[in-house]
């Protein structure tokens, strides 16, 4: 492993001065990023409309006025300034793979409940947005920072049943997105096919996986139930070292392939990555931008390592110049014009630190036991869904509504 950091650190070296990150010339990916004038066109419809529904819920003009500068403002906070970039896969655009495709019934419910959240957010009751469920507690992987590690290759908890009337309970709260883990969702991928054909009636349909079992026939099998998009996890650029990271030898390859299926299957795709010291310390952040761009997925997701799971007790937690790594990164490959080509990165740590935490109050996890939390992250069991209906309740419980991390909740 020593061998690896060491190479990618001398090619990064080469390329890079320290603190500085350089455009390179390149062929435009694939990406399906639409041209600057469609981006301009399209934000302005999406504004809007968001005026529209305004101007339909508050009717007082100062309301209006008021609650959609302020929705604004908070759009222009948690991403650093006002995200330009966007994506049109299929008749649906993208800003964020936490956010419903525009046009759509799901993006104006969502309009329309952050309108009412933030014109009366002492009154108004709290709507939650989207959920992570973690249909199965197998996985092929042994991953380095896995937060289920203590749930892994148990006998399962979720029958069908119990998946399809969690669900049920989510959809009658008003839940948009379902963004479906584990474990390792594909090994469940019979019931995973069945399970979105059901969701994505009413709700988006995502799937997180590690690229195992994601064949190009069985990602046409997702898109035709109806999933949106897919999330695969890809820690390194270097295949060596993420197989490391996740404990299976043909690991990389699987992910980058799973990758180039959603991708031919029309579906929105997104890599995400645990940051760890080790991986930004040695000078991985652009290598990995870089490879992200080749791959032509649309989103990079970075995550921070937690001390939870598989991490507990252990010295994981980045520093105040790790974080300062990845806030320049962040606000440059999404507001710089040399970057304008690169895919939309995704750090919810920028966010977390300045406004607080949207989980909680947007969404929920329910992990593959069953146990409701704020946030994969933040263990933080509020009720178990399981016992809910199993025993026929349908009205959700008070839900943890606090971070432990970050002290407040957006």
């Amino acid at each position: 492993m020593k061998t690896i950091a060491i190479s990618a650190d001398t090619h990064w070296r080469k390329q890079n001065k320290p603190g500085e990150f350089k455009s390179e010339k390149i062929k435009k990916p694939a990406n399906s990023r639409v041209t600057r004038i469609e981006s301009m066109l399209t934000w302005w419809a999406i504004k809007a409309r968001i005026f529209y529904f305004a101007c339909l819920l508050l009717k007082s003009p100062s309301r209006i006025l008021k609650t959609y500068r302020a929705m604004l403002q908070l759009r222009s906070d948690v991403w650093g300034g006002d995200l330009k970039k966007i994506y049109k896969i299929g008749n649906k655009y993208y800003f964020n793979q936490y956010t419903p495709g525009w046009p759509s019934g799901a993006y104006d419910k969502l309009i329309q409940g952050e309108l009412r959240r933030h014109a009366d957010p002492l009154h108004e009751s709290e709507k939650l947005s989207f959920i992570f469920l973690a249909i199965t507690r197998k996985c092929p992987m042994r991953c380095e920072h896995c937060f289920e590690w203590d749930n892994l290759n148990q006998k399962e908890s979720f029958t069908k049943e119990d998946l399809l009337k969690t669900i049920d309970i989510f959809q009658q709260e008003g839940v948009l997105q379902f963004h479906f883990s584990g474990g390792e969702p594909m090994v469940r991928f019979k019931e995973l096919v069945e399970l979105i054909a059901y969701t994505s009636r009413k709700s988006e349909c995502w799937v997180v996986t590690s690229g195992f079992n994601v064949t190009a026939q069985n990602a046409m099998k997702l898109k035709a139930a109806g999933c949106k998009g897919m999330v695969v996890s890809i820690d390194h650029y270097l295949p060596a070292a993420h197989n490391l990271f996740r404990g299976r030898a043909t690991s990389f390859e699987q992910a980058t392939n799973a990758v180039k299926h959603a991708r031919k299957a029309g579906l929105v795709t997104s890599i995400s990555i645990c940051a760890t010291k080790a991986f930004l310390e040695g000078g991985h952040l652009l290598p990995y931008m870089n490879f992200a761009r080749d791959l032509g997925v649309q989103f990079v997701q970075v995550l921070e390592p937690k001390n939870v799971g598989h991490y507990e007790n252990k010295n994981v937690l980045l520093e105040k110049k790790h974080i300062d790594m990845l806030e320049q990164l962040f606000t440059t490959m999404n507001h710089s014009m040399a970057y304008e080509d690169y895919p939309t990165m995704l750090y919810h740590g920028f966010h977390q630190r300045r406004l607080g935490c949207f989980s909680g109050s947007r969404s929920v996890y329910v992990d593959s036991a069953g146990d409701v939390h704020a946030c994969p992250f933040c263990h933080t069991k509020s009720y178990n869904i399981i016992e809910l209906v199993r025993n026929g309740i349908n009205v959700l419980p008070q839900k943890e509504n606090s971070c432990p991390r970050y002290g407040k909740i957006a």
